[in-house]
């Protein structure tokens, strides 16, 4: 397990959390997907950032015919609404990780809110990486306060994100806007 300090703040405009639904997400991921294809080296692999990034991540490792990994990173100790980041990220690595990677490594994380566990992670694998491997970063949403973007989101948001996979909030909530095109950084 390592940790990685990180500091910086998420962005809670109205304090009303977004709700995508599933199938939001799941477009999200599939455009997301598509926007790498013929990445130079090509995606090798996905791996989806345990918990809020397995689902987005094994649908965008299908559609790109590609293995999917899995790592578990967490700097949130509860699933409390309006959490600032702790900037301490533990990272877990699986020991069925691959030893080596090769090619374009796909990171996938449901948020990016600072981009300290895409940076965590990050650090985590680089020993892992071949000479000519690459890690692409990918996010559902990336909140408006993140200071290191990742290289490709969907939404830009300012306020918490509950994901169809996590418990329905209690209380009024507020729906994601038509998705419009992929960001890329």
């Amino acid at each position: 397990m390592t940790s990685t300090p990180y500091a910086a703040s998420r962005v809670f405009a109205q304090r009303i959390p977004f709700t995508p639904t599933r199938y939001q997400c799941f477009d999200a991921a599939r455009l997301l997907a598509e926007s790498v294809v013929g990445t130079d080296p090509a995606v090798g692999c996905v791996i989806g950032i345990a918990s809020g990034g397995i689902e987005p991540a094994r649908l965008m490792a299908d559609y790109l015919k590609v293995p999917f990994h899995a790592v578990t990173a967490r700097h949130n100790m509860s699933d409390a609404l309006f959490q600032q980041a702790t900037g301490d990220v533990r990272v877990l690595l699986s020991d069925t990780l691959p030893a080596r990677f090769s090619g374009t490594v796909l990171l996938v994380d449901d948020i990016a809110g600072t981009g300290a566990t895409f940076a965590a992670v990050t650090n985590a694998l680089a020993s892992r990486l071949d000479a000519a491997a690459a890690i692409m970063t990918a996010a559902l949403f990336r909140n408006r306060g993140c200071p290191q973007n990742p290289d490709r989101w969907a939404w830009t948001v300012n306020d918490w994100v509950v994901f169809p996979w996590e418990n329905p909030p209690q209380g009024q909530t507020q729906p994601v806007p038509a998705l419009r095109r992929v960001n890329s950084r």
